[in-house]
């Protein structure tokens, strides 16, 4: 703010000088808003700014000064394992001083389960069972049905460990793995229904272990006894489709020739859609 004075001198001019008056506000602090953090991770503290007004430069302390990358920072990064208030006291260059507190709250982590181990045989299926999450994301995801399900369905051709991480409504994160073990066996294994959408999920209709059998011959029958698919050999690659259009949803009969001298197998299987 300028401001200005006369004064009269002996030729009785009047002489105007301006004098600088500055307003100073009071000295603020914000330790910031009250917040969690999950066990196990950090979370930067302070306000945007911490400190206002007064007269810089400024001094922070943050007491306590467990569990702080420094307690000196007006923004340090704060890792405690129990919930905690914090103290922020900022000091200006005259030696005002003022305090704020922010809680931090610690959240603990989902109990993520991933099940117990299990023994499957080559070309056989197993269900996972992801417990303890809202959302789960399991690795290796190639032979899985859906990664992010809690329960998906694996297939795996060698034994191999699934590892889920898990996070509850906070996104606070966990994680479990469990080992499925897969014994060395030829035995054809029949999945008798099959959901060919196109998601990528249970689309073909699905034969374990016919890789073994290189010679096989598969042909699929609707109830009238009117051949809808054939394959020599079958691959695991039909999608339910007969000269390119989908098949209705129904259930259908399958006759598979081996090959290698083992007897024909015959069953129903299903098309959903």
């Amino acid at each position: 703010t300028l401001l200005y004075r006369t004064v009269e001198r002996s030729s009785c001019s009047l002489f105007f000088f301006w004098i600088n008056s500055y307003s100073q506000t009071a000295l603020t602090v914000n330790a910031g808003s009250n917040t969690g953090v999950c066990l196990g991770n950090s979370i930067t503290i302070g306000g945007t700014p911490s400190a206002s007004g007064g007269v810089q430069p400024y001094t922070y302390l943050w007491q306590p000064v467990s569990a702080l990358n420094a307690a000196n920072l007006s923004n340090p990064n704060a890792s405690p394992t129990t919930s905690t208030d914090y103290t922020l006291t900022v000091t200006d260059s005259t030696g005002a001083k003022v305090s704020d507190v922010i809680t931090v709250t610690v959240l603990p982590l989902p109990a993520v389960s991933a099940g117990v181990d299990q023994t499957i045989l080559s070309g056989g299926s197993t269900s996972l069972n992801g417990t303890g999450a809202v959302n789960y994301f399991w690795t290796p995801t190639a032979p899985l049905t859906n990664q992010n399900s809690a329960n998906p369905a694996a297939t795996p051709i060698e034994t191999t460990t699934f590892c889920v991480t898990g996070t509850d409504a906070n996104q606070c994160a966990n994680y479990d793995c469990v080992t499925i073990e897969v014994l060395p066996s030829d035995e054809l294994i029949f999945y008798n229904s099959f959901t060919p959408n196109s998601d990528g999920i249970n689309d073909l209709f699905y034969i374990g272990n016919i890789e073994f059998y290189p010679n096989n011959v598969l042909e699929v029958f609707n109830r009238n006894g009117k051949m809808v698919y054939r394959a020599a050999p079958y691959q695991n690659k039909w999608n339910g489709e007969i000269d390119g259009h989908g098949l209705p949803c129904a259930t259908y009969y399958y006759v598979l020739d081996p090959g290698r001298g083992k007897p024909i197998k015959r069953g129903g299987l299903t098309i959903i859609r």
